[in-house]
């Protein structure tokens, strides 16, 4: 059962809404919370919260700059699984059978 806590702690972090919409901004590049504050319009302390739940997890890592903090999704796996959630699975998937083909 232990091989499956980080598993699990992953999915709880991607059970929220705004945690999806976190990364979903991070996604199309690194952010401070000023920028993230402006994209989900709440407040920062609500957003400062959300991203040690993503940085716990592993998803999401920050770089000091300056008296700014910016944030990144930490690998390419974790945009990959966030493209999977947002849309569908065929990106991560494209030999499957009975995936659509995207242009």
């Amino acid at each position: 059962m232990k091989e499956y806590r980080q598993q699990a702690r992953i999915l709880r972090a991607l059970a929220h809404p705004m945690r999806l919409q976190i990364l979903d901004s991070l996604a199309r590049g690194p952010a401070c919370v000023c920028e993230l504050i402006t994209v989900t319009g709440r407040r920062q302390a609500y957003i400062s919260q959300h991203l040690m739940v993503l940085r716990q997890t592993g998803m999401v890592k920050s770089t000091r700059l300056g008296l700014n903090m910016r944030y990144e999704l930490a690998t390419e796996s974790t945009k990959d699984m966030l493209q999977c959630i947002l849309q569908d699975c065929e990106a991560i998937h494209p030999d499957r059978g009975d995936a659509k083909v995207h242009e």
